[in-house]
């Protein structure tokens, strides 16, 4: 009996289909007769598509164990081939082990490298003791951080993106001076795999820093430089949660945090946010054995408020009295406009039960990707170790030229300069957005930062529909909605303005009052 199969194989989402007309032919093996139709990337050879197609009908058990192929010179005249072509595409083949080649036999489908079948090609309705692959494949964890989503938005800056530096006002002139210095004096040093816990150099810039500016009682050696402040939070969920542990996180808060611990099993606890940041009280009733508390004490994310010092100590109190950790993320502290900043959480404790998160996206760029952990004394080689295994290091040449950055001055100057720049975006988006949406926007604390959030007066209204209709007139509104986990949820956006120049804010407002009306 003689019967026609059509295989359709994808390479990739590139590659064009190679389609395959099989006769088989009972009981002789089947024959591989004709290449009915072939496009794909010009970039590839056709020897490498002739292989990946043949190497999938023996995959999928189209072609099986033992099936005999056509001789090289014969495939290639039913193919309108070169023989060099078929040669190069069975060699690999055979190189791999999915055929075995005997001079004046033939060339076979290697035994065990097919599938057992009943001679059809394996689908997920017909594929016998194999299941399609789909999301339920994933681990519970994977699913988990599936669902949740990503934590970076790469989308072009524009009224009102939030979290995003005014990246034309960095000094690229300097930056680009010393990065020359050192690709040209040190070629060969930044080459190679770099230190797992960070140039030293750089970690004492960032202690330095952290002590004078920010209050943190640390020293280099406690200082990890990382890629991200994601990166540092997925660290932390490795090495400090078991799956089912409690997490205290401020409702509304931090995606990027939620996704990080949830992904580990942990238990998420939601615990209400008001004037003086997370309410502590409120989070021992819930759970008063949680193993962590994630805050963002400086400037909370997104509502803006600054944990007071009651709620601070009473946080320091409870981790040390029921061996909890304090992870206090201090993404944006740099930028406070109406007063001085408050000192991190991490200088009041004497018992060392604070992990502590900063980054250099908010202040210098995104592109830049360095960040830093800072962790007890006697945890940090198990942090360094745990790091390694997820990416080794950070670029050594972007930390030497940071390095330098920071101890000749220019740091300091930078952030001095764009403290005035984004307060007075600040006094203008906050002049536009009362002129154009008074009492229809409410917006919250504003002591700092690079955005604030800005409540719907009407909560009947969805922010999700309203930022869907903006999204159509080229205007960004970050859902407030999104951030909560609890059951108060409020609708509104964090809107963004420290990117964007005084006309762009105007023009932003103007069309966004069209839209609220």
């Amino acid at each position: 009996m003689v019967s026609s199969i059509g295989l359709s194989f994808h390479t990739n989402s590139t590659d064009a289909t190679i389609l395959f007309m099989l006769t088989v032919s009972r009981p002789v093996a089947g024959v591989l007769l004709t290449l009915l139709e072939q496009s794909g990337d010009a970039r590839m050879a056709l020897s490498t598509r002739l292989y990946r197609a043949i190497r999938s009908a023996i995959l999928d058990g189209t072609l099986p164990s033992g099936e005999r192929l056509p001789s090289t010179r014969a495939l290639a005249a039913d193919l309108a081939l070169s023989r060099s072509t078929a040669e190069t595409a069975y060699a690999q083949l055979e190189e791999e082990g999915y055929l075995v080649r005997q001079t004046g036999n033939g060339s076979f489908v290697r035994k065990g490298a097919a599938p057992e079948t009943d001679g059809h090609p394996l689908s997920p309705s017909s594929a016998t003791g194999l299941q399609a692959v789909s999301l339920a494949s994933l681990s519970r964890r994977g699913q988990q951080i599936a669902l949740m989503g990503g934590c970076i938005d790469a989308r072009e800056i524009r009224a009102f993106s939030a979290g995003m530096p005014a990246l034309d006002s960095f000094p690229a002139a300097v930056w680009q001076r010393l990065l020359s210095r050192h690709a040209r004096h040190e070629p060969l040093a930044w080459m190679g795999y770099g230190d797992q816990q960070g140039l030293p150099l750089l970690r004492e810039a960032i202690a330095q820093y952290l002590c004078l500016s920010r209050g943190v009682d640390c020293d280099a050696d406690q200082v990890i430089v990382l890629t991200s402040s994601q990166q540092a939070l997925t660290l932390v969920a490795m090495m400090m949660l078991d799956e089912g542990d409690a997490v205290w996180m401020e409702d509304p808060g931090y995606r990027g945090a939620q996704t990080a611990f949830s992904g580990a099993g942990a238990t998420l606890v939601p615990v209400p946010v008001d004037a003086d940041g997370m309410v502590i009280d409120q989070a021992l009733s819930m759970n008063a054995q949680a193993r962590l508390a994630y805050v963002t004490p400086s400037h909370q994310y997104p509502l803006g408020a600054t944990l007071s010092l009651s709620r601070r100590l009473q946080l320091i109190e409870w981790a040390c009295r029921d061996n909890g950790w304090i992870v206090e993320d201090d993404y944006d502290s740099e930028f406070h406009y109406d007063s001085r900043p408050v000192a991190a959480i991490h200088g009041l404790d004497r018992q060392q039960r604070v992990l502590y998160i900063g980054t250099f996206s908010k202040v210098l760029f995104p592109g830049a990707r360095i960040a830093y952990l800072v962790v007890p004394k006697p945890m940090v080689n198990a942090f360094v170790m745990a790091r390694s295994q997820v990416d080794g290091h950070t670029s050594p040449l972007m930390q030497a030229v940071l390095a330098d950055f920071m101890r000749e001055g220019h740091f300091m100057a930078h952030v001095r300069r764009m403290r005035e720049l984004y307060r007075a975006r600040r006094d203008i988006f906050m002049e536009e957005l009362q002129r154009h949406a008074e009492n229809r926007l409410l917006p919250q604390a504003s002591q700092g930062g690079l955005q604030t959030s800005c409540l719907l007066a009407d909560q009947r209204l969805s922010d999700k529909r309203l930022a869907g209709i903006a999204a159509d007139a080229g205007i960004d509104l970050p859902l407030l909605s999104r951030l909560y986990r609890g059951t108060d949820q409020r609708h509104g956006f964090v809107m963004g303005f420290s990117a964007l120049a005084p006309g762009d804010i105007r023009h932003g407002m103007t069309q966004l009052s069209r839209i609220l009306a």
